[in-house]
């Protein structure tokens, strides 16, 4: 993306994360994003354009947000996991950007397309972290479980808060590991 377009999309990114996706008109995106009707037509021609390009801007935001951490042992695997709740703490407790887009869409084949990316891609990173540590072990079935907490972690946040839901996420996922002799 060019610096004008990532700008517009991390303004659209911010907008729909605070208003959701329903509430807020062409009009609105454009005076959030502070530019011209012109200049978002010229980088988002359509609503759905801007919604896909709010959730790649996310998406990219996001796994930068993830890289890193420790190189080894559980904490390797654990650290989206634990990233998740700092996110959960400095920038979002709102429930999942991608399945609220998808809630408010269902009929958009593109923004399908950006949702289920970004989420075989998150259980993709749980498989890499996996197989650092456990290369001789099928992960498989433990990646999806992992993949599963990190969900429904974001969702329960949002409910009973993101301390409790870090912990017992992060109980699970522990317990989730040492069942399969990973400690």
């Amino acid at each position: 993306m060019t610096t004008r377009k990532e700008k517009i999309a991390s303004d659209l990114d911010r907008q729909f994360a605070e208003l959701g996706f329903a509430e807020q008109g062409v009009e609105a995106l454009r005076a959030g994003a502070d530019v011209s009707l012109r200049t978002l037509y010229k980088y988002f021609p359509s609503r759905e354009a801007m919604v896909v390009g709010a959730l790649e801007y996310r998406d990219r935001t996001y796994f930068d947000w993830l890289a890193g951490g420790p190189d080894s042992g559980v904490e390797h695997v654990l650290h989206p996991i634990v990233r998740l709740g700092d996110w959960l703490r400095e920038v979002a407790n709102t429930g999942c950007l991608f399945l609220n887009a998808l809630a408010d869409h269902p009929d958009s084949a593109a923004i399908r397309e950006v949702v289920i990316d970004h989420k075989a891609r998150l259980a993709d990173e749980f498989r890499r972290r996996l197989r650092t540590i456990a290369p001789d072990k099928d992960i498989e079935r433990l990646a999806e479980t992992l993949f599963l907490l990190h969900e429904g972690m974001t969702q329960t946040a949002r409910l009973h808060g993101r301390e409790r839901a870090t912990a017992a996420a992060l109980r699970a996922a522990r317990a989730a590991l040492a069942a399969e002799g990973i400690a």
